[in-house]
């Protein structure tokens, strides 16, 4: 990390060089949510995960992993995104732009 820095305890970063998720990053993620609701005894609680039309997300092992898993899917289509992620259009971008300055450059 720079500045020698280190995420605070307690806090999980998942992150890549490229800066997207992509098919097997979400299949660890799945694993991850999977492991964390098998400890908490909460894996029959109704969940849902809900993500943009971007294609690597909607790979049919992925739709099947959140399936095999107990958790619904539920895509954002493309032209709904800035109607339905106003967070991520208006305020995540900002955050997610000034962290790539201060990480990656």
């Amino acid at each position: 990390m720079p500045h020698e820095e280190q995420i605070p305890s307690g806090v999980i970063v998942w992150f890549q060089k490229n800066g997207w998720m992509d098919v097997d990053l979400m299949k660890r993620y799945i694993e991850y949510l999977n492991d964390i609701r098998t400890n908490n005894k909460s894996s029959k609680v109704l969940t849902m995960m809900i993500y943009d039309s971007f294609s690597r997300y909607l790979e049919e092992s992925i739709k099947k992993d959140f399936s095999n898993s107990d958790i619904d899917l539920a895509v954002i289509p493309d032209r709904l995104i800035s109607i339905c992620q106003p967070l991520d259009v208006a305020i995540n971008k900002l955050f997610k732009d000034n962290l790539c300055k201060e990480w990656y450059l």
